[in-house]
Parts: structure tokens; C-alpha cells; sequence
């Protein structure tokens, strides 16, 4: 059975499952948003379950990045999910260095294994909202909307939002409930109605076009590859090796995105060797690329994905497959 789908037995007391404490308060809209300058051609490299902890050679996981960020030369990154796996403070200060050393906007939402850490979730906000120079992200920890990393990168043309890119956190592990993958909550897609909501009415009633990145895929991603499989849905690319781990609940997420209109793709990671991507009622279900040999890996999934806006509102998607044996 692969190491991830062993559900712990102990959560570290730095959780960050622990959303809030205490009193909560209620943000805007506008509080939740991060402007990012759009330019033709856009493109978010995407990086996922990499997996950092205390012991690894960090330079080596580093270098073996590189080759894909290098390639893609991308004007932003995205990591969904998984960046840590019983990693100290300074294992997230050396990753954050990292991507700050490229000197482009980078985003991260958080995975399962993301409260396997020695620090606090508010050590972890203080790198990334104040520390982390590039870093494009939003945690109130105090905040009524369940979960760490929910917030909306707005990218713009001017005055205009050209794109939103929706990063929502889909939270760890569930053990009241059920034993399993947890989901994502009422109130957060709530959130993300009111964001898409607000946003039209901003941009004089004409929806702003997004995509998501979260990291747990919800139930749709195994739907929709089961539909492909008979003709039932458009199998884009690629194909799964292991089984979609979802969550046993479905929350509607994906439903919700069908109503509104504005989401057109949807990117997450988890499930290291699948990397498929489906289009179900009108949404791109899109597996990223494992980004680095831990955990467990298929030698020829390795390495990242990217994603390029363009003017007219269209995008391409691109795959960057690497080994270790390169840095050899």
C-alpha cells in the first residue's frame, strides 16, 4: 500500500487543521484578493507534492526543479499542495528562497501532509505573507472560512481583470465523519460564490473567466475519467495509474462551478502518478505533474505542468517530464 494512503495515526499539535481559534471575524472580498500584472501569454507554472522534510537533500530536489522552471521560463508558479513532509522551519525557508530566487509571483495551497510540520500555522503564514518576498498569498487565521490557503490571485490588464486563478484549500483528513481524505467545506464554496459573484458585478456583470488549483481532487476527477473510459466525456490527455483518492464526501464543489461559468480548468496534484486531464460539462479536470521523487513516483511522471493565458480567453497546456538521471 503506497505511503500516502495510510492515514496517520497522530497529528502534530502545529495542525493546520486548526483554522481558527477562539473568536472569528468576517473579510470582504477585496481582502482576499491579490493583484497580479497579466501579460500575453501568461503562463503559471505548475508544481505539486514535492514534499520537503529535514532529511532530504533539498539541493538536489531543488536542482532537479530548476530543469522544469527552466524550461518553461514561466511569469508565475503555482505549487498545489503536498510541499512538506515533516519539515522544520528551516526546510520552509530554504524552499521559499527558492522560489523567490526566480523573482516571479509564486502562490502555494496547502495538501494533506502539509500539517506534518514543526511550526505553528502562524509561523507558517509570517513566512509567506511577510518573509517570503515574492510569495502571493492570503491566511487570515482568524477568518470565518474554513481551511489555510483560500484566497484569489486577480491578474490585470490595466484596470481590467483579465483571469482570476481561485487557490482553495482542500483541506487534510477527516476522522469525525469518517475515516478518510477531507473535503471541501460548505462556507468555503459559499466563499467562492460570493468571489465570483462580486467579481462579475465588478467587471460590469460579465463573468471573469478562472481556473482553480487545490490539492485533494474532488469527486468529479474519477466521474469524469470513468466517463471518458465510454465516450462520455473528452479524455484530453494522459491517463491514471493509481486510483482517484477523493474524499467520501462530495460537497458540490464542482457543481457550483458548472452554475456560475467562470471556472474553466480545475489543477491539483495528490495522486502522484495520474496525469490525466478530462473535460466534463464544460470544465477542464486536470492533473498536475509530481515534482519530485519522494513519497513514491513513476520515473517518467516527474516534473511540472504549465499553463499559458492567452488574450482571447483560451489556454494551452504544457508538460515538462524530467529525471534525476539529468543532474547526474
Amino acid at each position: 500500500m503506497k505511503l500516502k494512503k495510510i492515514l496517520t495515526s497522530f497529528v502534530f499539535l502545529s495542525s493546520f487543521c486548526l483554522s481558527s481559534c477562539g473568536s472569528v471575524k468576517h473579510y470582504s472580498e477585496t481582502q482576499y484578493m491579490i493583484d497580479v500584472d497579466y501579460v500575453s501569454d501568461f503562463k503559471i507554472l505548475q508544481l505539486s507534492d514535492i514534499h520537503m522534510g529535514f532529511e532530504d537533500d533539498l539541493n538536489l530536489h531543488f536542482s532537479f526543479m530548476d530543469l522544469s522552471i527552466k524550461e518553461a521560463n514561466p511569469n508565475m508558479i503555482v505549487v498545489t499542495g503536498d510541499l512538506f513532509t515533516f519539515a522544520n522551519y528551516d526546510v520552509a525557508k530554504r524552499l521559499f528562497d527558492f522560489f523567490d530566487s526566480y523573482d516571479i509571483p509564486w502562490s502555494v495551497v496547502f495538501g494533506n501532509h502539509d500539517e506534518q510540520v514543526y511550526f505553528s500555522p502562524s509561523t507558517m503564514n509570517d513566512l509567506l505573507m511577510n518573509k517570503a518576498k515574492n510569495a502571493k498569498f492570503i491566511d487570515y487565521i482568524d477568518d470565518d472560512i474554513y481551511g489555510n490557503s483560500n484566497y484569489c490571485i486577480n491578474l490585470k490588464q490595466g484596470d481590467k481583470t483579465k483571469y482570476q486563478l481561485y487557490m482553495i484549500d482542500s483541506n487534510r483528513y477527516q476522522y469525525k465523519d469518517y475515516m478518510g481524505y477531507d473535503y471541501i467545506r460548505d462556507n468555503q464554496i459559499k466563499w467562492y460564490e460570493n468571489m465570483v459573484n462580486y467579481s462579475k458585478n465588478e467587471n460590469g456583470g460579465t463573468v471573469v473567466p478562472s481556473l482553480a488549483f487545490f490539492h485533494i481532487p474532488f469527486e468529479e476527477y474519477n466521474i469524469a475519467y470513468q466517463k471518458a473510459k465510454n465516450g462520455e466525456a473528452t479524455l484530453v490527455y494522459g491517463d491514471n495509474r493509481e486510483n482517484v483518492s477523493s474524499p467520501k464526501f462530495n460537497s458540490g464543489l464542482f457543481d457550483k462551478m458548472v452554475e456560475l461559468g467562470s471556472t474553466k480548468a480545475t489543477f491539483v496534484g495528490h495522486d502522484h502518478i495520474n496525469n490525466s486531464q478530462v473535460n466534463y460539462q464544460g470544465i477542464d479536470l486536470v492533473y498536475g505533474v509530481h515534482s519530485t521523487n519522494r513519497v513514491y513516483y513513476d520515473n517518467d511522471r516527474i516534473g511540472a505542468l504549465s499553463i499559458t493565458l492567452h488574450d482571447d480567453l483560451t489556454y494551452t497546456i504544457d508538460r515538462y517530464y524530467h529525471t534525476y538521471e539529468e543532474l547526474k
